[in-house]
């Protein structure tokens, strides 16, 4: 008998050989998540055969906590049979779940079951941890609020604008500015100017805010006031700009002209207007010139400086330049500068030297006086 029994042993192992778990095996790689109210998730399971043989097998969610929605997926349908080959790469699908937005903090847990023809079975366990999140007001934030620099600067701001509602916001934004001035908005990262913007539940979005101020802008703080409004809030954001003025010497002359007469060696006058042009009051503007060798110029302000030229008015200075003696008749060129610590300006003037009337006249009556001995020598000797 006892041989008998272990020879039907025998056999029936050989006809069925076992199978570690039943041949079938649930799996994802996101057995444990952390959620938050509202969400809605994909996760990928895989479901792998080694039974040994193809087959179908019944898939389901067979349980999840009260008030949460979810389904299997295969490709673009829900599924609640998938095919499975044996030995190869398991069937793909996705779990799709759709957290409630009314929810405790807590554990919770959803189970997915397999069924094969043959019997074969497996279960998967998820776990999900539950955070609450309440709804509060949104943040509109930056790090550096305060910038300094010139008239004409364009100021650079970075920005953060949160969203705490516990769903996704639509902002508009705008911004508050003195005349003249310009604000644009760009998201972090992008190069396109935006109006608005789309920050999901509980997301921070960056936003790069350029700030240009005007010309004519004087010395001065100046608040930029910027708006993000959505239909459950608006959002503010107080930015500082200091402008510490803008620097500009003119020089020209009162009819604009850059040309004028001299005669060599002898010294000539040119009024030249000096202007600031700037927002700020200028001091101990010094006076300079370049001429050709030979030539002076001076000025008729002590020290050849301006003392002062308060911002937006001009003055006049008288140059006075005095050819070289040797110098011929001609073109030159001189230019005139003006300049500070701050700035400078220059311009550059073309010289007409001249030869003295004296000397012309002694000449012309050099020249008579020939003409009239080589006519007394014809008319006494005549022609011989």
């Amino acid at each position: 008998m006892a041989v008998i029994l272990a020879a039907v042993c025998l056999a029936v192992m050989c006809a069925f050989p076992a199978r570690a778990d039943g041949g079938l095996k649930l799996h994802t790689e996101y057995p444990g998540i952390t959620v938050k109210p509202g969400d809605s998730l994909s996760i990928p399971v895989s479901l792998d055969n080694s039974t040994g043989s193809a087959m179908d097998v019944d898939v389901a969610v067979e349980a999840l906590p009260e008030g949460w929605e979810g389904y299997l997926q295969g490709g673009s349908y829900r599924v609640s049979r998938v095919h499975t080959k044996t030995g190869e790469e398991g069937a793909k699908m996705t779990l799709r779940l759709t957290v409630p937005k009314e929810l405790s903090e807590g554990m919770y847990q959803v189970r997915l079951s397999a069924t094969g023809q043959n019997g074969a079975s497996d279960r998967l366990d998820i776990g999900l941890n539950a955070r609450e999140m309440k709804e509060g007001k949104g943040s509109f934030t930056s790090e550096y609020p305060r910038q300094e620099g010139t008239t004409g600067t364009s100021f650079s701001f970075a920005a953060a604008l949160m969203n705490n509602n516990l769903k996704p916001q639509s902002y508009s934004l705008s911004a508050n500015v003195p005349a003249g001035w310009m604000v644009a908005f760009t998201p972090t990262g992008g190069s396109t100017k935006v109006a608005g913007i789309d920050v999901e539940s509980g997301a921070s979005q960056g936003l790069n805010v350029a700030v240009t101020a005007p010309d004519t802008a004087e010395a001065g703080e100046y608040t930029i006031s910027l708006n993000a409004v959505s239909a459950e809030e608006t959002l503010s954001l107080d930015l500082t700009v200091k402008i510490t003025g803008s620097y500009g010497l003119e020089l020209s002359t009162p009819e604009g002209r850059l040309s004028f007469d001299a005669y060599a060696g002898k010294a000539s006058d040119v009024t030249l207007r000096v202007t600031n042009t700037g927002n700020v009051d200028l001091e101990h503007i010094a006076l300079n010139s370049s001429a050709p060798a030979g030539w002076t110029v001076t000025y008729d302000q002590e020290q050849n400086q301006i003392t002062s030229l308060p911002a937006g008015t001009a003055t006049e200075v008288i140059a006075h330049v005095k050819p070289s003696k040797e110098a011929v008749t001609g073109d030159y060129g001189v230019s005139f500068s003006v300049g500070t610590k701050e700035t400078a300006g220059s311009a550059q003037f073309r010289v007409s030297v001249k030869t003295s009337t004296v000397w012309g006249l002694a000449a012309v009556g050099v020249i008579l006086a020939a003409v009239c001995g080589l006519g007394l020598v014809f008319k006494r000797y005549g022609r011989r």
